[in-house]
C-alpha cells in the first residue's frame, strides 16, 4: 500500500499541466497549410516544413518560450523548421490592437541589445495585406520578421537561417507570407 502511494504521488508531481492556448490553431503537413480560425488566417507553406502548433507537443525549449510569452499575454502560436533543419519559422500574437509599424518598433527597441546587423523596419504588401519587415541577425543567424494586424491583434510571423542561406530563401519567405488570407471566421 506504501509503495502505491508513493507512485501515486510521483505521477502527480511529475505530470504537468498542459498549457492552455488562447488561439487554438492547426498546421496540415499533408496540405502545408497552416491555419489559425480564431485570429482568422492562413498561410500556405512551401517546402517541407515541420510545424508545431499545440504548446505541448513541442520541444521543451520552445514550450518554456511559449510559457514565459503566456505569462505576458501573447502566444506562440507555432514554431517549426524545415525537416532539414537549415530554416526555421515560428508565429506570435497579442491583443493590444496597435498598428504594425508601431509594434514592430516596440519589438525592435525590446530585442535591441540582442540584435546584431539590424536593417531597419520596410514595408511589404503582400496582396491586400500591409506588413513591416524587419530583418536582423542574431545567434549566428539572420531573421526576418513580418508585422501585421487582423481586427485588434498584432500578429508576427518569423523565419530565419543562417546568413550565407538568406539571400537565397528570402524570396521564399515573402512567398509564404503572401499566401496570408484572412478568413471570414469558423
Amino acid at each position: 500500500m506504501k509503495s502505491v502511494l508513493i507512485i501515486a504521488g510521483l505521477l502527480f508531481v511529475s505530470c504537468a499541466p498542459a498549457m492552455v492556448q488562447f488561439y487554438p490553431d492547426d498546421y496540415y503537413p499533408e496540405d502545408k497549410i497552416y491555419e489559425n480560425k480564431p485570429l482568422r488566417f492562413i498561410l500556405n507553406y512551401s517546402g517541407n516544413w515541420r510545424i508545431y502548433t499545440d504548446p505541448n507537443e513541442m520541444e521543451r525549449g520552445s514550450r518554456a518560450f511559449a510559457k514565459e510569452l503566456q505569462k505576458s499575454g501573447l502566444e506562440l502560436l507555432f514554431i517549426g523548421a524545415t525537416v532539414e533543419g537549415f530554416h526555421g519559422t515560428r508565429g506570435i500574437a497579442v491583443n493590444l490592437n496597435e498598428p504594425a509599424r508601431e509594434y514592430a518598433e516596440y519589438i525592435r527597441r525590446l530585442n535591441g541589445d540582442d540584435v546584431e546587423n539590424d536593417q531597419g523596419l520596410t514595408e511589404f504588401h503582400a496582396a491586400e495585406n500591409y506588413m513591416i519587415k524587419w530583418v536582423y541577425d542574431k545567434s549566428d543567424f539572420r531573421f526576418v520578421e513580418f508585422f501585421f494586424n487582423i481586427e485588434t491583434y498584432d500578429i508576427r510571423i518569423s523565419f530565419w537561417t543562417k546568413p550565407n542561406l538568406y539571400d537565397n530563401f528570402l524570396p521564399v519567405f515573402e512567398q509564404i507570407m503572401s499566401t496570408l488570407s484572412l478568413t471570414t471566421g469558423f
